[in-house]
């Protein structure tokens, strides 16, 4: 149930929070989703760093529900519980856990991000993977903690930008 005061609508509350509420900000955040949707990650690496995140902000939603790009890429449950225990994984990669790790210390600790560990980084991620790397965790970090500061979290809506894109046209021509 929603912590701040929403108007009685039938859409989900991150839907109304934004929509009705902040609605000149809905199109940014459904950029944004739709962006980090349409990552070129790998799809493991994509689903194992929102995971850890999803661990770290206690989501609910996002603990429970995976993303199609992921279970079609092999990502099982069995894995997934291996997650917060990454570093001692033995089904992980050495991509996948610096991947898991550097989450981690974005979600906990970014200011404790040294350059030897943007190098490590980089031995296993181009630059503009990097860049994505970052957009994507910073994006699961940044919705995640808004939807659970403000009570939003358990109707989490993980396809805004689909279930918004009709509501912003009505509000263009309306």
């Amino acid at each position: 149930m929603a912590r701040i005061a929403l108007p009685e609508t039938s859409t989900l509350d991150i839907i109304n929070a934004l929509s009705t509420v902040r609605p000149e900000l809905a199109k940014a955040v459904g950029a944004m989703d739709a962006a980090v949707a349409a990552s070129t990650l790998d799809p493991r690496v994509h689903e194992l760093v929102r995971m850890r995140v999803a661990q770290i902000n206690a989501c609910t939603v996002c603990l429970a529900w995976r993303t199609p790009a992921a279970v079609a890429a092999g990502i099982t449950e069995a894995l997934l519980d291996q997650v917060e225990s990454y570093a001692t994984s033995t089904d992980l990669s050495d991509t996948e856990k610096v991947a898991i790790e550097y989450a981690e210390r974005f979600s906990l600790d970014s200011a404790n991000i040294d350059d030897a560990f943007i190098a490590r980084l980089g031995a296993h991620f181009t630059p503009g993977d990097i860049v994505e790397l970052t957009l994507v965790i910073g994006k699961y970090v940044a919705f995640g903690r808004f939807m659970q500061v403000l009570g939003l979290d358990q109707s989490c809506g993980l396809d805004y930008a689909q279930q918004v894109g009709a509501q912003q046209v009505d509000a263009q021509q309306g």
